[in-house]
């Protein structure tokens, strides 16, 4: 175990060196490293158990344009998905992504702001076509979310 001074100066390190190597430039880079070691933080994860991408379903032009954090558990391998919308905003919560039980396009499925979020997602059942009429189960950005299919009955209609 580190000590948490260890564990903040990792952090710090972590920021600095992918915002200076970062393919997407230093802006973004510096998102995607904040975003990597918030995640982190939220789960109990490692870094080296955490990795982003730029979404380019929900891309902007605006500062702050999405990021994707796949954070894989070292236990079990499985791999978990999060949207960070916004992710210059540290104080908002990341987005799980799931399949849409209409087109199974990938959509949030539930806000995670701390691993207890993510624990009470897990215990629920797969999302199914009868929970989409209770949406106080759901994100708000559920229906909008561009991750649904043009076809898709419970995406916005654009």
């Amino acid at each position: 175990m580190t000590s948490l001074a260890e564990r903040a100066h990792a952090a710090a390190v972590y920021i600095r060196h992918n915002t200076a190597v970062s393919p997407h430039g230093p802006y973004r880079g510096e998102e995607h490293a904040r975003t990597a070691v918030r995640l982190a933080a939220a789960l109990g994860l490692g870094l080296d158990q955490i990795t982003t991408a730029p979404d380019s379903r929900r891309r902007r032009t605006t500062p702050g344009e999405p990021v994707l954090a796949t954070a894989t558990c070292p236990e079990t391998d499985e791999k978990y998905v999060f949207l960070a919308r916004f992710p210059i905003y540290e104080d908002e919560p990341f987005e799980l992504l799931g399949p849409c039980p209409e087109c199974s396009g990938q959509v949030p499925l539930a806000t995670i702001r701390h691993l207890a979020d993510l624990g009470t997602h897990l215990t629920r059942p797969p999302l199914s076509p009868e929970d989409l009429a209770h949406p106080n189960t759901l994100p708000d950005t559920f229906a909008s979310d561009e991750g649904h299919t043009s076809s898709c009955c419970y995406g916005e209609t654009l």
